[in-house]
């Protein structure tokens, strides 16, 4: 039977519908997986709850040991996969996603020095995979390179961003990652892309969403208390 709908919602919660694999944002394709089957004596309880996207739901559930191909995913795998997952996103916030009619083209052109075209590609850009094929769209724009970091560098799955200004208080960000050794991808976050529209992010959205390139770019938020 599936899980309870609090347990069910505190894990999406917990996990901001991200992959707690390959930490890619799922959104309303985020499935919870119970880590240890049911039928092999696993509960319902949080404890064996782990938020994946599709492709590894998948993975982790349609292994067949008869005909081993890759290395199947283990219980304790999983738990770890979960635990360091929540435990980063304790510290942001998931992205903000705009009404139709906040969209904005990304068609802005900064003012100063410095100023380049960029290019980058988006889609699937490599995979191993036959039935995963290789899907890239190359966007140019006008911008700055203010900040760039990598997190989960030494692992199967590593993510890049790239923070860019485009205009006066207004940010994309690239963001590129591999899943687990098997196909890498990139997106823009900020571009307003036909597949994933928004508008261009704010200084308060760089800040709450990917406080380590605000830092990086010498944006830290400024709250003052007052008692």
């Amino acid at each position: 039977m599936p899980f309870p709908k609090d347990i069910r919602e505190t894990a999406l919660v917990k996990s901001g519908r991200y992959c707690c694999v390959c930490h890619e944002h799922a959104g309303r394709n985020a499935e919870v997986h119970h880590i240890i089957q049911e039928a092999d004596g696993g509960s319902n309880d949080l404890e064996n709850a782990i938020v994946l996207c599709f492709k590894c739901h998948a993975e982790a559930g349609h292994y067949n040991p008869r005909h081993p191909r890759g290395t199947k995913y283990a219980a304790t795998e999983l738990r770890k996969h979960r635990d360091a997952w929540w435990k980063y996103y304790e510290t942001f916030d998931p992205e903000l996603r705009p009404n139709d009619d906040e969209k904005h083209p990304l068609n802005l052109i900064p003012n100063g020095q410095d100023i380049e075209l960029i290019e980058k590609e988006v889609g699937t850009l490599w995979s191993n995979y036959a039935n995963y094929p290789v899907t890239i769209e190359i966007i140019q724009f006008k911008a700055q390179l203010i900040a760039e970091y990598v997190i989960y560098k030494d692992s199967l799955s590593p993510h890049s961003y790239e923070l860019y200004q485009i205009a006066d208080s207004r940010y994309i960000v690239y963001h590129n990652w591999i899943h687990r050794a098997d196909y890498g991808c990139a997106r823009l976050i900020g571009a307003n892309l036909d597949i994933d529209p928004d508008p261009p992010l704010t200084l308060e959205e760089v800040q709450k969403n990917f406080p380590e390139l605000a830092t990086q770019a010498g944006l830290s938020r400024l709250r003052v208390l007052e008692f």
